[in-house]
């Protein structure tokens, strides 16, 4: 039997890597890396975390028998001493080691907590692997390691092309310690994680989902000020300062879940994978979505687009680091995945309609009490906006 010790658990990629592995039988065992929260044991945040993601994948009936598996290890990515977590009772016997936990934030960073977790974090953790002997160590990176790169990034051999900001620095410079540690690896590098292919749902909304809360607050506002309902059309005469792009790699986390289950059971011999799918979107596909569903005319695309209108000060404030992942040149080699998991992994398409189902749960799901999020997410489209 397998043990394996994992972190990251309580992010969207640990607990559903956790609960897919034990849904499909393998056999093998989880020591789990749990921070304590304030006033909740790690054993509780554990158990509540595979709950809810048992929930979210329709399997809630697997709780016990997924918990049966999982081991909760207390400690910090950060201030952990590698040497003590590898002698603790519960890490005998594990042979593999996955490392998910990230912080993912994709601001500046001036206090350097990013680098911390994600660099120092992972420094702590090859020191465990290679303290315990692990046979193999499985790393969750970022596609977006590739940073400013124009072109197609390569999974193999990953170059630095300068970074947009300090997270991508610090999942390159990570995935190079993973890559020199002289343990046997396998490099899992996600694109930008939205909603599961069916209905658009997500347990934990990151990144893009800021531009949904932005926007549907934004026009709150306003029609607030003018006493006019937000249930209705209304023009809010917006410009993101970018330059649009044809090459936005949304990956569903079901995907994401789907594709790293299998190639966690691969033979391990030093490959990097891109988990993005190989069905881009566009920042204009992305722009009707919203608007259509959002009802909101007069917004518009456009680097070079000069202004200053207090909202579109506001957007580059708030969501300003968003912007290079909306204009991005980068087109993701699939060499590996394809190689790996056949074509057909590869063979779905993740388009308007994927878009509006996915903006449409998210208002559902996360802003239950705001009344007007509820009816326009499930009215039928009835026009189409005017772009700005």
């Amino acid at each position: 039997m397998d043990k394996i010790f994992l972190t990251g658990v309580t992010g969207l990629v640990g607990a559903a890597f956790v609960v897919e592995t034990i849904r499909n039988g393998h056999d093998c065992e989880f020591v789990c890396l749990v921070r304590k929260s304030v006033g909740i044991p790690a054993v509780e945040r554990l158990r509540s975390i595979i709950a809810d993601e048992c929930r979210f994948d329709g399997c809630p009936e697997l709780v016990d028998k997924v918990l049966a598996r999982v081991t909760p290890l207390e400690g910090d990515l950060v201030t952990m001493d590698p040497a003590e977590i590898a002698a603790r009772p519960e890490m005998k016997g594990v042979n593999k080691v996955f490392h998910c936990a990230a912080d993912v934030n994709l601001g500046k960073d001036p206090t350097g907590k990013v680098y911390r977790i994600n660099f120092g974090g992972t420094s702590n953790i090859v020191a465990v692997a290679k303290a315990i002997h692990a046979s193999e160590f499985h790393y969750v990176g970022t596609a977006y390691i590739a940073g400013k790169l124009k072109g197609t990034a390569y999974e193999d051999n990953p170059i630095d092309s300068g970074f947009n900001n300090p997270y991508e620095e610090s999942k390159y410079k990570a995935e190079m310690l993973v890559r020199a540690s002289g343990i046997p690896f396998s490099v899992y590098r996600p694109g930008i994680i939205t909603g599961r292919r069916g209905d658009g749902r997500i347990r934990k909304p990151l990144a893009f989902y800021r531009i949904l809360e932005f926007l549907g607050k934004l026009k709150s506002h306003h029609c607030n000020k003018q006493h006019v309902s937000p249930e209705n059309w209304f023009e809010l005469a917006l410009n993101f300062g970018t330059q649009p792009s044809d090459r936005i790699y949304f990956t569903p986390i079901d995907y994401v879940k789907d594709a790293i289950a299998q190639l966690f059971w691969k033979p391990v011999n030093g490959t990097a994978y891109h988990i993005t799918g190989d069905s881009p979107v566009t920042t204009r596909q992305i722009q009707e979505a919203v608007c259509r569903v959002l009802r909101i005319d007069g917004v518009s695309i456009d680097a070079n687009h000069g202004t200053d209108r207090p909202d579109d000060k506001l957007i580059s404030r708030f969501i300003g680091d968003l912007f290079p992942y909306f204009s991005s040149e980068i087109t993701f080699d699939q060499s590996n995945v394809r190689k790996a998991l056949g074509d057909s992994a590869l063979d779905w398409v993740y388009g308007i309609d994927s878009l509006e189902a996915l903006i449409r749960s998210y208002y559902q799901d996360y802003f239950p009490k705001v009344e007007w999020l509820q009816k326009i997410s499930r009215a039928p489209i009835d026009r189409e906006p005017r772009m700005g």
